[in-house]
């Protein structure tokens, strides 16, 4: 048989799980702590550096943990446990909470319980086990009332009121006189006639049962035992003179100028101009008796619901401290529960939170539900005279079987909405308005909802469930269309790799990265990396990087990735830069210096390790190590500091790669009939100090080669500096 050369061009595609025949060139078995990128290939993952102890061990479990980005520069860590809030700066400082957090009390899983959504300065805090309910406030009753309002006075003019009441019938009426002569002028005038019909009225009407009052022209009439009574007025000039308003009236414009303040009415709609019904009440607002008609809500109105059971707020003080309170949601001031209606999260339970287009969102049982425009508080029309396109909106999905909503996540123009079983996607062409909303079945797969789907870019990602294991899917719309969705599973290559139920979802269209956290795998991140070229995916790229401690949070911030890692020391902030590493700018040569927990000693305010670990070790700017075995560590490490030059110290993590087993192909098919015998593999390796190659042939005993760095003749071979090297690497296999 030929000897045959072949090459693996790169190494940037993760972990497949697929039979060797199958999987790609660039993938490999096993991936850990390394990072595949399309520029550097393969490489060492960076760094996590020490940013601080926030809280000792225990203080955090089952904590629902919140990232707070005001901006790239300022961002806080929400973390909260039963009935307890605490935040966190960027910097690890612990900021002033007050306020009164009995409203998350009595939960028992804050991280599945709790969700929450930030805005600038303010962060809306949902506990989902809390049903919403009413305020238990009503608007103001009104009596059976009516306003008697004599509009003109004329001559030889019939005036007639008939009042009915407790199945009696009493009719008042009063004729003006002639023109005949001048002193006949006063008797037409309004005041006098509205005197007479009052008159009439008061003398005869029990006062045990109705009140009366006199406004000039015009007089108010009412029960005050609790009884109703019916009105109706006549004339002899059309019935255009004198009218009576109780209960509705089908012009707004015949009202009277004045009257009983408080005096509320209905105003009925002309169906022919698409205009509801609505109430308006007498009201003098500037307090100086100017009298005027407003809009208002009907009598014996609940007018909204409780704040101590809505989403409360953590907001961010001037002086960086932070109150937890209730929101001020405003109530119902306007119609009634057909033409302004309660949302219908009133006597259910809220399951996500959300901003989309200048709009405060919230999702309950198969409801979305949309503040008013600009008005994150107000769920309620501000008027029923017309549908305005700055409204609140309630509109519920439409599918064959239950679909209670679980997550909203803004996506492109539109909003996609997961249920566990389907995703709806809700739009509404340029402007989100009441008239234009519409909600659709997107796609249909089954999803795991315990961590919250995250946008990046023109993609969605959610989880799903299979088994003990766990899955990824992209959601996205085709190229070419505005309509067509679908959701690809994007780890289909590594169907047994995401151990257990996904419990957090982070990403990042900058850098083009999906990171998650499962809960069977609790010292883990797994990563995802991805990249597109116009519309050929080239990277789809899974590896899991490794811990010392228990992963609870981890969050983007720009390039940063801030994690929340709870040892058996405490519970610590910190951070892994993905785009450069910190430490090159203070090495000789720029390397990075690859240690967990990684601090600058001296510079960094930091004189001895802020921490204990006995695995720690020192690297100084040359990359000389130290650690506290050696005996004159002590007087090294000052020594060297003295000079001003840096040391790093942290923990040391392993890099790990296990290359597929190579199978020869012809025309990307493998072959089969032949035996392969593979005789040595050439390794290419960039700016490298030092890596073991473990070679496990089958039936024979494993060998180790190891690169030092040192190579014979070269000048980076110098004493007392880290030789960094690029080069082939030759291993024998057979």
């Amino acid at each position: 048989m030929p000897l045959i050369s072949g090459t693996i061009p790169n190494l940037v595609n993760g972990v497949s799980q697929q039979p060797p025949s199958l999987r790609l060139k660039t993938q490999g078995a096993l991936q850990e702590n390394g990072f595949s990128t399309v520029v550097d290939g393969l490489r060492k993952r960076p760094s996590a550096e020490h940013v601080a102890k926030i809280l000792e061990v225990g203080q955090a479990d089952g904590a629902f943990i919140h990232t707070i980005r005001r901006d790239e520069k300022e961002f806080y860590i929400l973390i909260i446990t039963d009935g307890d809030l605490k935040v966190f700066d960027q910097y690890g400082v612990e900021r002033d909470v007050t306020g009164d957090a009995s409203y998350l009390s009595g939960i028992t899983d804050p991280s599945t319980e709790l969700t929450a959504t930030s805005v600038a300065d303010y962060t809306f805090v949902t506990n989902k086990n809390v049903v919403v309910a009413d305020n238990g406030t009503y608007s103001a009753s009104r009596p059976a009332e009516a306003l008697v309002y004599v509009r003109q006075g004329d001559y030889l003019t019939d005036y007639t009121l008939t009042i009915q009441y407790d199945g009696l019938t009493q009719t008042f009426s009063y004729t003006t006189k002639d023109a005949s002569v001048s002193a006949n002028q006063s008797d037409v005038k309004t005041n006098n006639i509205t005197t007479q019909l009052w008159n009439q009225i008061v003398g005869n009407l029990p006062a045990s049962k109705f009140n009366f009052e006199l406004f000039g022209s015009i007089f108010y009439i009412a029960r005050n035992d609790g009884g109703d009574f019916n009105i109706t007025a006549s004339d002899s000039r059309g019935e255009t003179f004198l009218k009576a308003f109780k209960d509705q009236t089908a012009d707004f414009y015949d009202l009277p100028p004045k009257g009983k303040l408080g005096f509320t009415i209905k105003i009925a709609g002309d169906a022919k101009d698409q205009e509801d019904d609505y109430y308006v009440s007498l009201q003098d607002p500037s307090g100086n008796g100017q009298q005027v008609w407003r809009e208002s809500i009907a009598p014996d109105s609940l007018t909204g619901f409780d704040p101590a059971t809505m989403p409360h707020q953590l907001v961010k003080q001037s002086d960086g401290s932070f109150v937890f309170q209730q929101a001020p949601w405003e109530v119902r001031e306007a119609g009634d529960d057909l033409t302004n209606p309660l949302p219908s999260f009133l006597g259910n339970t809220i399951n996500d939170i959300f901003l989309h287009r200048n709009r405060l969102g919230l999702l309950s049982d198969e409801n979305v539900i949309f503040s008013e425009v600009s008005e994150f508080y107000n769920f309620f029309a501000k008027t029923v005279l017309t549908i305005l396109d700055s409204n609140p909106i309630d509109v519920a999905v439409s599918n064959n079987q239950v679909s209670i909503l679980r997550h909203a996540v803004p996506f492109s123009k539109s909003l996609l909405l997961f249920s566990d079983l389907t995703q709806f996607n809700l739009s509404s062409g340029d402007v989100l308005t009441p008239e234009t909303v519409s909600i659709d079945v997107a796609t249909q797969f089954e999803a795991s909802l315990r961590a919250k789907p995250q946008g990046a870019g023109r993609f969605v990602f959610f989880g799903t469930r299979r088994g003990k294991w766990s899955g990824v899917r992209e959601y996205f719309v085709e190229t070419g269309t505005e309509q067509n969705t679908n959701a690809l599973e994007v780890s289909a290559h590594v169907p047994r790799y995401l151990e257990g139920e996904i419990t957090k979802l982070a990403a990042s269209s900058n850098e083009e990265t999906l990171l998650l956290l499962t809960e069977d795998d609790p010292n883990a991140m797994y990563i995802y990396r991805y990249y597109w070229s116009s519309q050929q995916k080239l990277q789809s790229a899974w590896s899991r990087w490794t811990f010392d401690g228990r992963v609870l949070n981890c969050d983007f911030n720009m390039s940063d990735i801030y994690i929340v890692i709870e040892r058996d020391d405490g519970i610590f902030l910190e951070v892994i830069n993905l785009s450069r590493d910190t430490a090159a700018q203070y090495t000789e040569g720029a390397y990075p210096v690859h240690l967990d927990r990684r601090v600058r000693l001296s510079q960094d305010g930091y004189t001895t390790l802020p921490y204990t670990d006995p695995d720690a070790i020192y690297v100084t700017d040359k990359g000389l190590v130290m650690n506290t075995l050696d005996p004159d560590f002590a007087t090294k490490l000052s020594d060297y500091l003295a000079t001003g030059a840096s040391v790093f110290a942290g923990v040391p993590f392993t890099f790990r790669y296990i290359f597929s087993e190579i199978v020869i192909k012809e025309d990307n098919e493998p072959i089969t009939i032949a035996r392969l015998q593979l005789r040595k593999m050439g390794l290419v390796y960039y700016d490298t100090g030092y890596f073991e190659v473990v070679v496990r042939p089958k039936a024979r005993n494993e060998s180790l080669i190891v690169f030092s760095g040192r190579v014979v003749g070269s000048i980076n071979n110098t004493i007392g500096k880290v030789p960094i090297e690029s080069g082939t690497l030759s291993i024998p296999v057979s």
